[in-house]
């Protein structure tokens, strides 16, 4: 009875499996031209895609499991070993925390600052194109120039800073030898980048709201705050939305800020970054295998981060529909 229902119903997956089979070859001749003009089209970018992005994570996933210091012919294998390794050492939870706190920090700060710069520059004012390209300066400057410049903003004695301090009567704070006020230099730095790219986008976003909601905001007799509360913000969700997630992912990432300024110290890694230190694990310590196994985990982190925001999105990101 058990047999011959077993072989009724691999019957009928295989009757389906012919039959889809069937449609497949059918579709495939009446709009053969349509695939190969797809295919002509995808292919370079798949390739592009599979050489350069797919083949680096597969391989450093193979690389995660081994130990190699790129000087033995071949690595050997060793496992979940890095792994184990990973979440037992003390400089992983310490870099994973100041990376999060450099992040949450940037963006946030960031965002809410260049949101009001981007409100000021929605106003008619004289001098309007000047003032919205001095306020996109600092994210067309490289980073490396940037963080030298800081460099010597914060030096106590040397930068500007020093006027200050020296008019105040107190002795000067330096920033980049306290290892509770390193990382904060560098989110300063940071903030300093990330208000320009978003106030254009912010920007943007508002010169796109149409007029006649604060035109019937103002004859209902709302006030500024109630229309920036209940028409601009909601509006202006999807573009909070999306700098949220791309500046997010791009602060995780950070790594020239650090180098330049602090090199992770002064006592590492109280500044060190999660990219910085996986570039000294692979390139200053040679423990390639290691270092994969950090790159692993972090594009974890970055990919469960992304999907909490793109659930929570659904709760607040208002798209006028």
């Amino acid at each position: 009875m058990v047999v011959s229902r077993a072989n009724r119903l691999l019957a009928a997956l295989k009757a389906t499996l012919l039959q889809g089979y069937g449609a497949i070859r059918s579709n495939l001749r009446k709009n053969y031209k349509e695939y190969l003009a797809f295919l002509a089209f995808f292919a370079p970018n798949l390739v592009i895609f599979a050489v350069f992005t797919y083949w680096p994570i597969i391989y450093s996933g193979y690389l995660s499991l081994t130990n190699w210091n790129y000087l033995t012919p071949s690595p050997t294998w060793v496992g979940l070993d890095n792994y184990v390794e990973l979440f037992q050492d003390e400089y992983f939870w310490t870099v994973l925390k100041n990376t999060l706190i450099y992040s949450v920090s940037v963006v946030v700060i960031a965002q809410t600052l260049a949101f009001l710069l981007a409100l000021l520059l929605n106003k008619k004012l004289r001098g309007q194109g000047f003032f919205r390209t001095i306020a996109f300066t600092p994210h067309i400057t490289t980073t490396a120039a940037a963080a030298l410049v800081f460099v010597l903003l914060l030096d106590p004695k040397l930068g500007p800073l020093s006027l200050v301090y020296n008019s105040l009567g107190m002795q000067g704070i330096s920033w980049l030898s306290s290892n509770k006020l390193a990382l904060w230099a560098v989110i300063i730095v940071g903030i300093w980048k990330e208000i320009g790219f978003s106030s254009v986008f912010f920007l943007a976003g508002l010169q796109s709201i149409n007029p006649e909601y604060y035109e019937a905001a103002e004859i209902s007799g709302a006030s500024g705050m109630d229309i920036l509360r209940y028409i601009t913000i909601p509006l202006m969700t999807p573009v909070i939305f999306f700098l949220m997630v791309s500046g997010l992912i791009q602060a995780m990432k950070a790594f020239d800020v650090v180098a330049i300024m602090t090199a992770g110290g002064p006592v590492y890694p109280a500044s060190a970054t999660y990219v910085y230190h996986l570039y000294q694990l692979a390139f200053r310590n040679f423990r390639a295998g290691y270092a994969s196994a950090f790159a692993l985990i972090f594009f974890v982190v970055i990919i469960v981060i992304t999907i909490i925001q793109l659930r929570s999105s659904e709760k607040w990101v208002n798209y006028g529909d």
